[in-house]
């Protein structure tokens, strides 16, 4: 085994460690969630992590995601910290982490803000959107719009082409003096979100993706429990509908080319 095949077995055990604490959680205090992108075609596909994969993503319906965060609160568990942007206005994404303390996992906007995030698997939640065509697509724009103005308005950019790196970081300056802040959308923009959870419409999606699709309750549950790694974990009840919409043919594997691992600066184990 190389060092690199080494350094992304060693990630997958410990992304699987912290899944399985995450799942004791939700077990104990009847908490739905969900392996969902990549981890669900892992799933699927490969009874675990897809080989070359070293994240793992899970869903979860707000409704499960705010018990979650409140049993996680009561628990004051100091192996983890929850980032969520209403904990931590320098969290500039609108999807929760699970890190665990005492390790690194590098990003390319570090030097940005105060913290070091630690290993971790994302939360990916599921807000409920409007029944009416017009009225979903517009407010499934305007979320993933308002998603990226939070982004600029924490970080500048280094990669990417010269001009849009310009307009991206004219932008940072522009919306940090009129007013336009971190903290200016950490509140808010979960409130926006969750506008329409008390309407009677059947749709839910991740507001925070670019491909923008959109689910029934009914493509989740119930859910399927299925061999991942050496544990079973819970996926959506229609594949075809979880995946099929944003990876198309998800049984078939991508040509090798494509087959890579996150790029990664830096990774530290800590204790584990």
């Amino acid at each position: 085994m190389s060092n690199s095949d080494e350094l992304l077995q060693h990630i997958k055990d410990v992304e699987l460690l912290i899944l399985k604490d995450f799942i004791g959680i939700c077990d104990e205090n009847d908490i739905d969630y969900y392996l969902f992108f990549g981890t669900e075609i892992g799933a699927v596909r490969h009874q675990g992590f897809i080989p070359w994969d070293d994240d793992i993503d899970v869903a979860i319906f707000r409704e499960d995601y705010e018990k979650f965060l409140k049993v996680m609160e009561e628990k004051n568990w100091d192996k983890y910290t929850v980032y969520d942007c209403r904990y931590n206005e320098e969290y500039f994404f609108q999807f929760g982490r699970l890190s665990l303390n005492g390790t690194y996992w590098s990003e390319f906007w570090d030097k940005y803000v105060s913290f070091k995030m630690g290993m971790h698997i994302d939360l990916f939640i599921l807000d409920k959107v409007p029944k009416n065509k017009i009225k979903r697509f517009l407010f499934m724009k305007l979320c993933l719009v308002l998603c990226k103005m939070q982004a600029i308005s924490m970080i500048k950019f280094d990669d990417g082409s010269k001009i849009v790196k310009t307009i991206v970081n004219v932008l940072h300056s522009v919306f940090n003096v009129v007013g336009l802040t971190p903290k200016f959308f950490q509140k808010r923009l979960t409130k926006f979100f969750r506008r329409y959870e008390n309407d009677n419409s059947e749709f839910f999606a991740d507001l925070t993706m670019n491909e923008q699709p959109y689910f029934k309750v009914t493509d989740f549950k119930p859910a399927k429990k299925v061999k991942f790694e050496d544990i079973e974990a819970y996926i959506p009840n229609n594949q075809d509908a979880t995946l099929g919409q944003i990876f198309g043919d998800y049984m078939q594997l991508p040509p090798e080319e494509e087959r890579v691992a996150h790029i990664l600066n830096e990774v530290d184990f800590g204790k584990y």
